[in-house]
């Protein structure tokens, strides 16, 4: 990406990326947007922090009157989320954003945002002077939405483009600025944790309610990911085979979608929940299905348990 910036003063910037068990894929992206900032951004120095999944921040924390902060999040890990995770998480966000400039890149698209953390709202933002800090901001939303209340601080969330990125440029630069932004609001008090789960629903539920708001893509690959064992390489392994053009934020949606769980393992380790995977591999062509079928069980030799699942080789019998 290619970024325009006014000139301006300086700042120092603390790139944190979130490491939780969703963001794995997205490593790629934190090293371009670095070398996007660090050569396009009015910055003169930029140091990187990881957000764990259990709330804390790690990396060597820089103190700077300049400094401001972006954070690289799909904001649905367990630290965006009531618990005591996301009670310190939250903590440490509303200490920065009192006293600096803080913004949230979020890399899966627009119209996922609202089944994360931080769905945001459009509308506008004000600065009232450079380098204000998100408690000093305003926010009015195009459809007139009062915000979260007095004690909660905005934040702008923003896509990884110049477009977005310069906007957020323009308002750490120069006072008095107003520019249009996607906002959300950190409150002062996480709500009580929610009680509804994703394993309330039975298998047909699940993936009806995935395919209701699923891209084609995702959905398709769904299908085809239910026919191995659902760790993040193999994952990777069955997007590339699908698509010629595979775009991370389809996994993405599979990932977020609710069919899958965590399970213990190296970040990105998942299983399927009981019944998903049967009822997803209805979905796909026996023909599609083969096809992936054979691509895991070339590349089986390799790997140190079967990648092919066992309900994709009985429908293929």
């Amino acid at each position: 990406m290619t970024i325009r910036t006014n000139t301006g003063p300086a700042y120092r910037l603390q790139l944190v990326f979130d490491a939780g068990p969703t963001m794995s894929m997205w490593r790629p992206l934190l090293r371009r947007l670095r070398q996007s900032l660090d050569h396009d951004g009015p910055f003169e120095g930029a140091t990187v922090s990881v957000l764990t999944a259990d709330g804390t921040v790690r990396g060597r924390q820089v103190e700077d009157d300049r400094l401001v902060t972006l954070v690289l999040s799909d904001c649905s890990g367990p630290q965006w989320y009531p618990g005591p995770a996301g009670e310190r998480w939250y903590e440490t966000l509303r200490s920065w954003a009192r006293v600096r400039p803080v913004g949230v890149v979020q890399p899966l698209p627009e119209r996922m945002w609202r089944r994360t953390a931080l769905p945001g709202t459009p509308g506008r933002v004000h600065a009232p002077a450079a380098r204000s800090a998100n408690s000093g901001l305003t926010f009015t939303a195009y459809d007139g939405t009062p915000h979260a209340g007095a004690d909660s601080i905005p934040v702008p969330v923003l896509e990884p483009s110049s477009v977005w990125l310069e906007n957020w440029f323009t308002l750490l630069g120069t006072g008095g600025t107003e520019v249009p932004a996607t906002v959300a609001f950190i409150p002062q008090a996480l709500p009580a944790e929610e009680t509804t789960s994703p394993a309330r629903l039975t298998a047909e539920e699940l993936v009806l309610r995935f395919r209701a708001t699923a891209s084609p893509e995702a959905f398709r690959l769904a299908g085809h990911l239910a026919a191995g064992v659902p760790h993040l390489p193999v994952m990777q392994q069955v997007h590339r085979s699908v698509e010629t053009t595979p775009c991370p934020s389809h996994l993405a949606e599979v990932i977020l979608s609710g069919l899958l769980r965590a399970v213990p393992g190296p970040p990105g380790t998942y299983s399927f929940r009981e019944g998903v995977a049967s009822v997803l591999l209805r979905t796909v062509p026996r023909s599609s299905l083969s096809r992936t079928v054979a691509l895991l069980r070339r590349a089986e030799p390799s790997a140190r348990r079967p990648l092919v699942a066992a309900e994709a080789s009985r429908r293929l019998r």
